[in-house]
């Protein structure tokens, strides 16, 4: 002991207290300037990061891309489908083949004929694969007539404003031609009748009307009415 203390200067204590200050200085230093570049690359791995620690203050706006996104990852119940326009693709929707069908099933379409009207008035009522078929009233008769803009059509109509159902047939129906549907309309015992007409073109086009014809002025308080169906492709 008598040695130690012997060697235990003023001097020498006063340098050891320089040494530590110096090297707790220097750390203290070290530690407030070690920035981003001091740090080595891929240094820092997953395991090093705190829980939670990188919160959305902390991302950089569009730094997260779509490659870092794992597949999957973002589901309907993350988005904002306010934000969300047309899909890709599903403009297809609009016109697609199964929509297509509610409007013609096998390339048959189902359109509605309907028309009433006081004397005077007259409409086209149906227009479709050639075929045109209009409505008037004359007093209180009603005209259904067809015409086509095919050359070289067929018309079938018949209905029990004949004698017998057989009705009549033209093989020569041309663009300029008139057909009178239920022509016997408008007799004491006719004035509510109803009939079929079938009409096709050298191309194959079909049309296929039912209808039913009223001129005893009580449909719905007017004089004629005019109401049916047309299959047509």
């Amino acid at each position: 002991m008598k040695k130690i203390r012997k060697r235990i200067t003023y001097a020498n204590v006063m340098s050891s207290i320089a040494v530590f200050l110096v090297l707790g200085g220097a750390s203290a230093y070290a530690a407030k300037k070690i920035g981003s570049n001091e740090i080595k690359g891929n240094s820092i791995t997953t395991g090093k990061i705190k829980k939670e620690a990188v919160s959305a203050s902390k991302i950089k706006k569009n730094a997260v891309t779509t490659a870092k996104i794992a597949n999957g990852a973002v589901t309907g119940a993350k988005l904002n489908l306010g934000s969300v326009g047309t899909v890709p693709n599903a403009n297809h929707a609009n016109t697609a083949d199964t929509a297509n069908n509610a409007n013609a099933v096998n390339g048959l379409h189902l359109a509605k004929i309907h028309f009433v009207g006081n004397s005077g008035s007259s409409a086209t009522v149906f227009s479709g694969a050639g075929l045109t078929l209009r409505a008037s009233c004359e007093g209180e008769d009603v005209d259904f007539t067809a015409t086509t803009s095919v050359n070289d059509s067929e018309i079938y109509e018949s209905g029990n404003y004949r004698e017998t159902f057989d009705g009549s047939f033209d093989d020569e129906f041309n663009i300029g031609d008139t057909e009178k549907v239920g022509e016997n309309i408008g007799d004491e015992t006719q004035d509510e009748v109803q009939g079929q007409l079938v009409y096709s073109t050298p191309a194959g086009s079909v049309a296929t009307a039912q209808f039913s014809l009223n001129d005893n002025g009580s449909a719905g308080g007017v004089d004629c009415a005019v109401n049916g169906t047309v299959q047509f492709s």
